[in-house]
């Protein structure tokens, strides 16, 4: 449990600035700004009054997220240089989101989820193509259907199973 007891709504900006610096870190610096993306995961941590809750989504969420490019990199719908730890990372923090600066959309009908989830996450990886962050080999045409699908359906599967998470934690702490 953090000693700093900062405003919800103050947490929740810090959440979505840490989340945009991860992202740029790893789109611009790849690899060679690992430790500022893992030092912004750890400050995160030291803020946090939930640790075992953010924990658990960090490891499940993140993990999915993990799982799911390293398939489109086995298939063939990325590609890259070296070993993206970054991308790693960013998954990590992105699950970090999921219960912060991104819960907002948890108060959104499943549709729209799913549509905004499908153009921001489709948009992401094409920026992230822009900067050399990653290639895609299928050219963008096929990159987009495919990032476009793939993402409406996992943004809300990812917003279900972070409020799941922090429903049983809830539960958790009410039985203690």
């Amino acid at each position: 449990m953090s000693t700093l007891s900062l405003p919800p709504t103050l947490f929740i900006v810090i959440n979505a600035v840490c989340f945009q610096l991860v992202w740029w870190a790893g789109v611009l610096g790849h690899n060679q700004l690992i430790l500022l993306s893992i030092l912004l995961i750890i400050s995160h941590f030291l803020l946090s009054t939930s640790v075992n809750h953010d924990a658990r989504v960090m490891c499940v969420c993140g993990g999915i997220g993990i799982v799911v490019d390293s398939l489109l990199t086995g298939f063939g719908v990325f590609e890259f240089n070296i070993i993206p730890y970054w991308l790693g990372l960013l998954w990590l923090y992105f699950a970090l989101s999921l219960h912060y600066s991104l819960a907002i959309f948890r108060t959104f009908p499943i549709w729209l989820q799913s549509l905004l989830g499908g153009l921001f996450g489709c948009l992401s990886y094409m920026a992230g193509a822009k900067f050399d962050a990653v290639v895609l080999p299928l050219g963008n045409v096929w990159s987009v259907f495919i990032l476009a699908l793939i993402w409406s359906g996992l943004f809300p599967v990812l917003l279900h199973i972070s409020h799941r998470i922090t429903r049983r934690h809830i539960a958790m702490e009410d039985r203690t």
